[in-house]
């Protein structure tokens, strides 16, 4: 079992005026399964070939149980990594590629046939041990991918968005199993992902990256109540979050109708946001002014309503009501609650308030 610590490590490719990652540090700890979660050209894929030795560290460090690796090359870190785009030995059946990589390193016949049975019954593969790749759905193809990296038991093993194609129910079952067998066997692990994985048990610390830099890495809980700044807020909420600007008063009270809320420094705007389904329409002429922009009707009979919010930068949100009947071009208002809002410098970005109000707090 081994520990990962990245220290201020940095990426540059040749011609490249920026990093596309920029001093990250993070340490992973011996068998922790760390969600790594980004938008599409965050940095996630560069910082996984980073840590695998497939890019060339500018600056910093990374050390596997407290070995610099910095300089070493892929095949003397100990590291599987298991990308979007898989590929099987066509002429080899399924255990025989889960056990090639051991084979050629020396391990015995029958620490081979063990490895690959546990594995295999962890990956629902069980049945298919002496089919071709060629007799399995590409659903299965991924498993065996998967279990190849993982009979190698690894230091640290990288998934770098492998199962983006699967549909959400087959992506959490695919996830969990995994997660059950690096626990099992020790097995350091890094998922690099866009959307959070549904898990029956609880992700111990998601680490989000933006615009190839570290933002934050705690639990799931804690970015969601307590987001360092807004790349952060909108990655982790879970649906889109609406946001607009607005101006605070020269003491930093910010002012919405009747409601008031103080918010930390001084800034001259600030971007307020709020998870889309913290939203609804209020029964009168009161919260923020909006337009309906477009309309989508459900089965269930209700309606979804995308709005503009007037007068903020023309920021749009979409909320969902019980009834139909709203057409483009109605004018509404939203209700919001100061209290539920995140708050943010318009200019860096970094987190000025308590975006949520936990049971027994009082306001700010």
């Amino acid at each position: 079992m081994s520990s990962l610590t990245l220290d201020h490590a940095s990426c540059v490719y040749p011609g490249g005026a920026t990093p596309s990652v920029a001093e990250v540090s993070l340490a992973v700890r011996t068998g922790e399964f760390l969600v790594l979660l980004g938008a599409q050209g965050a940095g996630k894929s560069t910082l996984l070939r980073l840590i695998a030795g497939l890019e060339e560290t500018s600056a910093g460090s990374i050390l596997i149980d407290h070995r610099d690796v910095t300089r070493l090359p892929p095949k003397h870190r100990d590291v599987a990594m298991v990308f979007q785009n898989y590929a099987l030995y066509p002429q080899m059946s399924v255990s025989e590629n889960m056990a090639f990589a051991l084979k050629v390193a020396g391990v015995s016949r029958e620490e081979r046939t063990q490895r690959v049975a546990l594995i295999a019954q962890g990956l629902d593969l069980a049945d298919q041990l002496d089919a071709s790749p060629a007799d399995l759905t590409g659903r299965q193809r991924q498993r065996v991918a998967v279990g190849r990296a993982l009979a190698r038991i690894p230091s640290v093993l990288l998934l770098d968005e492998p199962f983006t194609g699967l549909a959400r129910a087959e992506r959490r079952e695919l996830v969990g199993r995994i997660r059950r067998l690096t626990d099992t066997l020790g097995i350091t692990t890094v998922y690099a992902t866009r959307e959070l994985p549904e898990l029956d048990d609880p992700i111990e610390r998601v680490a989000v990256i933006a615009h190839g830099r570290l933002r934050q890495a705690d639990s799931l809980e804690h970015l969601r109540s307590d987001p360092a700044d807004l790349d952060v807020a909108r990655t982790v909420a879970g649906q889109p979050m609406a946001c607009w600007t607005m101006t605070p008063d020269d003491d930093g009270t910010l002012h919405l109708d009747d409601q008031r809320r103080r918010v930390g420094g001084q800034p001259a705007a600030v971007v307020v946001g709020v998870p889309e389904r913290q939203l609804h329409l209020a029964d009168g002429a009161e919260g923020l002014p909006a337009i309906v922009e477009h309309t989508e009707r459900h089965d269930d009979g209700t309606q979804s309503l995308m709005l503009r919010i007037t007068d903020r930068d023309r920021s749009e949100c979409t909320v969902r009501v019980d009834s139909v009947g709203y057409e483009p071009g109605d004018r509404v208002f939203i209700a919001i609650d100061l209290d539920e809002l995140a708050v943010f410098d318009s200019a860096t970005g970094i987190q000025l308030a308590l975006p949520l109000r936990t049971p027994g707090a009082q306001p700010a």
